[in-house]
């Protein structure tokens, strides 16, 4: 009880301090505002195009993954509708080739600040070819895609083959556009707004179909039983109960693995020093250490087949990708499932930095109890990320794999089964989006703070570069 207690009071405290301070509002706002920008150009069908109501462009797992990407701008054929998947993979590729691959990119990313500018500018033009290559092949998987029933046109025509090229010139370049104005929005709620712009606007796209797909997903249930049966309403009713908890679970799940830590006892030398094994300041690794980014990239990575197959002929090598690389196929899925865990490990290093910890370690006279400064730390730290990773990442690419799996297995549309990329992303960004809302709450607080305190002991506003300053501090 006393522990609830505690527990309430200090969230009570935290959202006083942030509701109450009016840089962290104004962030939030800011971020919401944007946010809901880009939703309403996600659900406004570009000019030209004409959807017919049951149209159901995410149905196909590879159309769903890029909908994913794209912040839900395909399912509406919007200006966002290719959205941020060409970032992402430009990101993972100056990523890979920034890691000691190629030396003067290496050199940029030890830089600091500066340096990142300079990868950024590559990544953002590396983006321009993925880009085109995927608004592209996003206008022949729709067209190729509909049926009958249920007919989209581009410019009053069924086929890419029919239409001008002035006509595909002003969709490649809309849906590009489309592509950077969303790297802006990302951009600006990353600088002026709260959490990772990016991964945001990939949770709002999910968010705003979650609803929806619950509801589509308990239709389904429904008719796979037949009315006439005694039994019909009780069968319906268990069935949609049963998904509905298997959700919940995995849900839950999925929220604990994401908050367990690993947590490294840190000593101080000097006034620093304790022997109280309870007053040991700790760095904590998650178990889940590299967060949403590796599903993020591996779906990334497994678009890159289907957008390759949407420019090749039927009787070329078209049928290969589509039978043996494409994620619902046991083979995409193995592909899918070993990217993640790859991923994991890579990225997991990239956010701990073992060596950068070591050396950090060392300057500020800390010291892990037990194991020598320098490189004997860097060691320990990386045997337990690695101890971590063989937990965290398998069980971050079973959750994701777990709804192709039941499709594969039961038939159920792989949109509707349980788990998967969404619910991780959910889960995570989420968490990462409160944890940099009481971030910027205490960054925030802590400059106020220091300013009043300034104030009052000098009794009058004192200049950053007065002397007097940093005796006090």
């Amino acid at each position: 009880m006393a522990n609830n207690k505690q527990a309430q009071k200090k969230i009570t405290v935290t959202l006083k301090e942030i509701f109450t301070n009016k840089t962290v509002l104004v962030a939030i706002a800011i971020t919401l505002f944007l946010l809901i920008l880009f939703h309403l150009g996600s659900i406004i069908t570009m000019p030209g195009i004409a959807l017919p109501s049951s149209a159901n462009i995410s149905g196909d797992s590879f159309a769903g993954m890029l909908n994913l990407l794209a912040g839900g701008g395909m399912t509406h054929m919007s200006l966002f509708a290719v959205g941020l998947g060409p970032y992402i993979t430009a990101q993972i590729i100056v990523q890979l080739l920034s890691s000691d691959l190629i030396k003067p990119m290496s050199k940029m990313a030890k830089l600091g600040e500066r340096g990142r500018r300079k990868l950024e500018i590559i990544t953002r033009f590396i983006t321009l070819p993925f880009c085109v290559a995927q608004a592209y092949a996003s206008l022949a998987l729709i067209l190729n895609n509909s049926s009958s029933a249920a007919q989209i046109t581009i410019f009053g025509k069924t086929s890419l083959g029919d239409l001008s090229g002035l006509e595909i010139f002003y969709l490649l370049a809309m849906f590009t556009a489309g592509t950077y104005i969303a790297i802006f929005i990302g951009d600006i709620i990353t600088k002026r707004g709260v959490g990772n712009g990016v991964t945001l606007l990939i949770l709002a796209g999910i968010l705003s179909s979650v609803i929806s797909n619950i509801k589509v997903a308990l239709q389904y249930i429904e008719s796979k039983f037949n009315p006439q049966q005694s039994t019909y309403m009780i069968s319906v009713v268990l069935s949609c109960f049963t998904y509905l908890m298997f959700f919940v679970t995995i849900l839950v799940v999925v929220v604990f693995i994401n908050g367990s830590t690993r947590k490294i006892p840190v000593q101080q030398t000097g006034q620093g020093l304790t022997s109280q094994i309870s007053d040991l300041p700790f760095l904590p690794i998650k178990l889940n250490a590299a967060g949403v980014i590796p599903v993020i990239f591996a779906s990334s990575i497994m678009t890159i087949p289907g957008t390759i197959a949407q420019f090749l002929p039927n009787d070329s090598g078209k049928w290969f990708i589509q039978q043996f690389l494409v994620i619902q196929s046991w083979s995409g899925l193995s592909i899918y499932f070993v990217l993640i865990i790859a991923f994991s490990f890579f990225y997991s290093y990239v956010q701990i930095n073992p060596m950068q910890l070591a050396e950090n370690f060392e300057k500020a006279g800390k010291f892990i109890p037990g194991v020598k400064n320098g490189l004997d730390t860097e060691k320990h730290i990386t045997r337990v990320l690695n101890r971590i990773n063989w937990l965290g990442a398998p069980f971050l690419a079973v959750v994701a794999v777990l709804p192709y799996v039941v499709s594969l297995i039961t038939g159920i549309p792989s949109g509707l089964a349980l788990g998967g990329t969404g619910i991780i992303i959910i889960v995570t960004a989420t968490v990462e989006l409160w944890n940099s809302i009481k971030s910027a709450s205490t960054t925030s607080g802590y400059n106020v703070t220091r300013t009043r305190i300034e104030s009052r002991f000098y009794q009058e506003p004192a200049d950053e570069e007065d002397p007097r300053i940093s005796q006090l501090w």
